[in-house]
């Protein structure tokens, strides 16, 4: 669930319309409207973009903070992957086919003999690997070298309480009450985002937990303390 879902949703949960929201925390409705879907690009600089949602969370009664980290992550994929597949544009040049031809012949023999000559090269020095055991370990049957570990996304874990409840909360080791905790009144829903989540609440069975709109239930029953990680539950 990204922050402009969440947003959405508390939008729609308090019967509000777009046009309501703009005239009650000044900010024009397309860039209200820009954050509910995502298109970043859409809205002004960066610190004005933090500035209009933190105002927009707090309209709506969301704490900022955790949808204002959530914007961090997903403003920079998009920068990440540009990089990954950023493209160099280069004059073109006109090719007919046997000039094709010759030119691959050319970069064909040229590679090989290159390889060769390394190869010859490193067989040649005390103790180096033969060209034979190296594609033995490029081989399929060869031993497969680590993978990468994949980086964990933050969730967005939503609480709803029916009763007057206390709760205290730690986001990734911090915590969003300080020491003392915070009583929530009946109704209440708060978010949180991050990849470590723990709860305790006072009344666990009037303590509803969804996590990226999904959700889980009653937190259970008394006074109930439960950890959440993204990694766990990922699909």
């Amino acid at each position: 669930m990204t922050f402009g879902e969440v947003l959405a949703a508390k939008r729609g949960e308090r019967g509000l319309t777009i046009e309501q929201a703009a005239a009650a925390t000044r900010i024009r409705a397309h860039y209200l409207s820009a954050l509910e879907s995502n298109e970043l690009e859409r809205l002004a600089a960066p610190v004005y973009a933090k500035g209009h949602l933190r105002t927009y969370a707090r309209y709506l009664g969301l704490d900022p903070e955790p949808l204002v980290a959530m914007m961090r992550v997903e403003a920079q994929e998009p920068r990440r992957l540009l990089s990954i597949g950023r493209v160099v544009m280069r004059p073109r040049m006109v090719l007919t086919a046997p000039a094709v031809a010759a030119a691959g012949l050319v970069l064909l023999v040229g590679a090989f003999s290159g390889y060769a000559w390394r190869q010859i090269q490193s067989d040649q020095r005390p103790g180096a690997p033969t060209a034979a055991a190296h594609f033995a370990a490029i081989s399929p049957g060869g031993t497969p070298g680590p993978s990468p570990t994949p980086q964990t996304r933050p969730m967005v874990l939503g609480v709803r309480v029916t009763e007057e409840v206390w709760i205290n909360v730690f986001v990734d080791g911090r915590p969003q009450y300080a020491d003392a905790g915070k009583t929530l009144p009946a109704g209440s829903v708060v978010y949180f985002a991050g990849v470590d989540i723990k709860i305790t609440s006072g009344k666990a069975s009037a303590t509803f937990i969804t996590i990226d709109g999904r959700s889980i239930g009653a937190m259970g029953a008394g006074v109930a303390t439960r950890d959440f990680s993204s990694s766990q539950t990922s699909p």
